[in-house]
């Protein structure tokens, strides 16, 4: 199998991409490229790089991370990064995305140009904190002449740049059923927020139709966006779905 990786957005519950990717290790699975959204960009990054699936669920877990990734309830944005705090440099560890040794994908919109883009090459750390800038109340991440904001909802799971190369593609989903509540609408910031759920869907069904491999679980619902509080027993239900679904394939 010629694997490559789509993981989609999801802050928090990218701990069940990080369940995923120790089945591969525990299974001698190789990867051999990465597209990421949002926390699946940061995830991507770091595991090419090197840092492994329990690696990063140990910093995840870490005290450092929470005050170098702040989950801000669309205050201001669902992550914002303190990039010059070390933890982040353990987690990315490789300053040029040309440089890790697998190819990575990291989406991202300018919103000045008004063009989604698929970096892979530029600086990692930058890249990876505009992927997850989310939009409508996070200030968009100047690079070079860009103004970029979270690729995701656009594309929140990135397969193209890994179309017609050869590659299985294996998309992992962290929002597998549509966002719906009437209720919503009661609350100005809910209401944003269901606005924004509501594009992120639309937008990728076309990962959806057009991936070899799906991964998704109704019960990744359960899970938080915000905290890292659950992430041991998401990372436990994204080994448990890929070993189901790996099994299927193998």
């Amino acid at each position: 199998m010629n694997l490559a990786l789509a993981l989609g957005g999801g802050a928090a519950r990218g701990a069940f991409h990080l369940g995923v990717l120790h089945f591969c290790e525990e299974n001698s699975i190789e990867i051999q490229a990465y597209s990421g959204s949002s926390i699946g960009s940061i995830i991507s990054c770091s595991h090419a790089s090197g840092i492994s699936a329990k690696e990063q669920l140990k910093i995840f877990s870490s005290k450092d991370i929470r005050q170098a990734l702040k989950f801000n309830y669309f205050r201001n944005g669902l992550l914002k990064i303190d990039t010059s705090n070390k933890i982040i440099k353990e987690l990315l560890p490789i300053e040029k995305l040309e440089d890790i040794p697998k190819p990575v994908f990291v989406n991202a919109y300018d919103v000045k140009e008004k063009k989604l883009h698929y970096f892979n090459s530029g600086d990692t750390i930058t890249l990876c904190m505009a992927s997850s800038a989310i939009i409508p109340l996070f200030k968009p991440v100047k690079y070079k002449n860009m103004y970029l904001i979270d690729g995701g909802l656009f594309d929140n799971i990135p397969i193209k740049p890994l179309e017609n190369k050869n590659y299985d593609i294996f998309s992992v989903d962290l929002f597998p059923k549509k966002y719906s509540n009437p209720i919503l609408r009661l609350n100005p910031i809910k209401a944003i927020k269901r606005r924004v759920f509501t594009q992120l869907y639309t937008n990728h069904k076309y990962s959806l139709e057009n991936t070899n491999h799906y991964l998704g679980s109704k019960h990744i619902r359960n899970f938080s966006l915000y905290t890292f509080h659950e992430i041991d027993e998401c990372f436990k239900l994204g080994f448990k779905e890929a070993q189901n679904h790996f099994l299927d394939i193998l």
